[in-house]
C-alpha cells in the first residue's frame, strides 16, 4: 500500500509542527469532525456556521470510484465549488480505489467486493477549504513510495499529493482510518 506517513496525517510532518487552529488541541479543524462527527441537525449540516457535511456508504465493489466521482461532481456543483471538480474527482477516485485493493481486513487474495466490507466517503465544506475522506475498516497506514511508471499500479498517491494541497491519514477508533485530502 502507498501512502504519507502518520506522524504528517496526524498535522506534523517529519521533525516540525504544524500550527494547530487557535484554542484547537486537535489539530485542523476537520480532525475532530471525522473522529467525533458533529452533533447537530441531521439534514447534512451542523450547528457550526458555515460546515456542510456529507457522508455515503459505497458498497465494496469495482464500479465505486464511478460512483464517488459522480457524487463529488454534484456536491460541488451544488456548493458552488466546480471548479474543485477535476481535481477532486481524480483523487477520491484514487482514495477509493486505495481503500478497495487495500482497506478490506480479508486476505490480499480475495477479490473486491467479496469480504463485504463498504468504504465511507464524506465530504465537509467550511468557509472555502473543502475535504474528501475515504474511510476503510483496516488499520494498515498507507506508505507514500516513488512512482514506478513501468508497473500499472502504485501512483495513486502521488497523484492524490500533486492534486490535493494536503492529505494524510487519521486512525479511526476502534478500528480502520480515514485517508483524507484537503482542497481549497
Amino acid at each position: 500500500m502507498t501512502g504519507q506517513p502518520a506522524q504528517e496525517s496526524l498535522g506534523r510532518t517529519a521533525g516540525e509542527e504544524v500550527a494547530a487552529e487557535v484554542g484547537d488541541p486537535n489539530g485542523p479543524w476537520w480532525v475532530p469532525i471525522l473522529r467525533n462527527g458533529v452533533r447537530g441537525r441531521l439534514d447534512g449540516h451542523s450547528d457550526r456556521r458555515g460546515l456542510d457535511i456529507l457522508c455515503w456508504s459505497l458498497v465494496a465493489q469495482s464500479g465505486a470510484p464511478a460512483i464517488g466521482r459522480e457524487i463529488c461532481g454534484g456536491v460541488l456543483r451544488e456548493w458552488g465549488m466546480a471548479g474543485l471538480t477535476g481535481d477532486v474527482q481524480l483523487v477520491v477516485s484514487e482514495l477509493i480505489t486505495n481503500a478497495l485493493r487495500h482497506g478490506c481486513r480479508c486476505s490480499s487474495a480475495t477479490a473486491v467486493g467479496a469480504c463485504g466490507a463498504d468504504v465511507q466517503l464524506g465530504m465537509v465544506r467550511w468557509g472555502g477549504e473543502l475535504i474528501c475522506a475515504v474511510r476503510d475498516e483496516s488499520d494498515r497506514l498507507p506508505a507514500r513510495r516513488e512512482p514506478d511508471f513501468m508497473l500499472e499500479s502504485g501512483r495513486g498517491l502521488h497523484l492524490v499529493a500533486s492534486f490535493a494541497r494536503r492529505w494524510g491519514v487519521l486512525p479511526t477508533f476502534p478500528s480502520g482510518k480515514y485517508v483524507w485530502a484537503l482542497f481549497a
